[in-house]
């Protein structure tokens, strides 16, 4: 992770001025350190974002609020992200983001029998810099959390096959920019650290406090995947299409599956200013 650090830093100092063109006017903001402008609006397949001010973007997942039809209740979910930009090189942000699972919607994942709700916390920090007028880097760390509170005799402790625990991973995005819309794009990502599951049970007459490595956690410490794909960011429409293979993040959640399957990253919005 240093090291990682440390070389994009180096490459930034030693980038001419000259190199650096003006700043692209809609930079891709998943993955990397951008945020979108002030009313600036973006609708698209999985998620809606608004830019409230030109560093602050709110965001929130579009599919989970109509899962009623499948798993019998809505997912609230929202994020927020804020960031900064020194010149037109480096920017850095943080991101926030919070998912309810109602108890039914739990029950229906995990076990009919099952009476527990859900929450999700996901935290990133991300950093771009931009080497070159066409060459940009952009470094990730994530952190997600998922608990669990049960009320009858059983509690929901795995999503369809992903674990279900704290988990800490990073990735690189390099992307390599064809002209000012297009570009070519390599997503690296790794597990860092991955935690057993603490769960609390909640019975009528006592409380517990369980700890213990419940979601069967893979004996490989380090997981993987690369994701080699095109982009496009345009004044109206985005488009990202990725496919690899490695380990894949399971949306919103953010937790690494246990086994390696072909992965794909798919991002298509329209973008228009409100204000």
């Amino acid at each position: 992770m240093r090291s990682a650090l440390g070389l994009i830093s180096i490459a930034a100092l030693l980038a001419p001025g000259s190199a650096l063109a003006e700043e692209r006017p809609h930079p891709r903001t998943d993955y990397t350190a951008y945020t979108r402008g002030a009313g600036r609006a973006s609708v698209g397949l999985f998620k809606l974002e608004m830019g409230l001010l030109d560093q602050v973007t709110l965001g929130t997942y579009l599919p989970l609020w109509f899962t009623s039809p499948v798993i019998g209740v809505p997912v609230p979910n929202a994020y927020l992200k804020i960031g900064q930009n020194w010149g037109d090189s480096v920017a850095i942000a943080t991101r926030a983001g919070f998912t309810f699972i109602d108890g039914e919607g739990v029950a229906y994942l995990a076990d009919q029998d099952t009476s527990a709700s859900g929450a999700i916390y996901a935290i990133e920090v991300d950093g771009t810099v931009r080497v070159s007028s066409r060459i940009s880097l952009s470094l990730g760390v994530d952190y997600n959390h998922v608990s669990a509170v049960g009320d009858t005799e059983q509690l929901a402790t795995s999503i369809e096959g992903a674990s279900t625990s704290d988990t800490w991973s990073a990735r690189l995005l390099s992307e390599w920019h064809l002209s000012q819309g297009f570009a070519i794009n390599v997503l690296v990502r790794t597990l860092i650290y991955q935690s057993p599951l603490n769960a609390d049970f909640d019975s009528d007459s006592e409380i517990l406090r369980v700890e213990g490595d419940l979601s069967g956690e893979s004996s490989r410490r380090r997981r993987f995947s690369v994701v080699p794909g095109l982009s496009y960011e345009g004044a109206h429409w985005e488009f990202t299409l990725g496919v690899g293979y490695g380990v894949a993040y399971l949306p919103v959640v953010g937790l690494p599956t246990t086994k390696s399957w072909p992965v794909v990253d798919l991002g298509f919005s329209y973008n228009f200013d409100i204000y």
